[in-house]
């Protein structure tokens, strides 16, 4: 009796779920900042986003105030045109509001839980100062901690940066 009531209850359930619609294509989004997007063939992309400030922190093992809840930041990857091969990148906004941090950047294979994963290394030259970004698709990159693990966010702020154009 109880099998037949919970297969009843599984088909009421998935008959009565409306189909997944189709969403809209994931795209660029304009920049909200006063600050001109870096535009060119040198350039590879741009990303804004806001993530959680304690946890960042944390995971960069660099020292923010107690109150600290938001960081706001924008990267500017940039790639040689010909080669398509990375170059360098900008990361501005908070924490790097008088000098933005600047360095090296590659494409590396792997996550914790994908081989194939297509990531993101800020300054591969420096281990200790070593960011790693997901990239989700050509508009989306995540942030993963020191093991490659996507960093979970809340019903406020995410790890998430999307790519934007002037």
């Amino acid at each position: 009796m109880k099998k037949l009531l919970i297969t009843a209850a599984c088909f009421l359930f998935w008959h009565e779920a409306p189909a997944q619609s189709v969403a809209l294509a994931n795209k660029p989004s304009k920049t909200t900042s006063r600050k001109p997007v870096a535009e060119g063939a040198s350039v590879w992309g741009v990303f804004h986003g806001r993530v959680p400030c304690q946890a960042t922190a944390k995971m960069m093992a660099i020292g923010v105030e107690a109150n600290c809840e938001v960081l706001k930041w924008a990267f500017t990857f940039n790639h040689d045109p010909q080669t398509r091969k990375p170059t360098t990148y900008q990361w501005d906004g908070s924490l790097y509001r008088e000098q933005p941090r600047t360095g090296k950047w590659a494409l590396v294979r792997g996550t914790a839980d994908d081989p194939h994963a297509t990531v993101i290394q800020l300054d591969p030259d420096q281990p200790e100062k070593t960011v790693y970004l997901l990239k989700g698709d050509e508009n989306v990159l995540f942030i993963l901690d020191r093991s490659k693990k996507p960093m979970v966010g809340g019903d406020y702020l995410s790890y998430t940066f999307n790519r934007v154009t002037n």
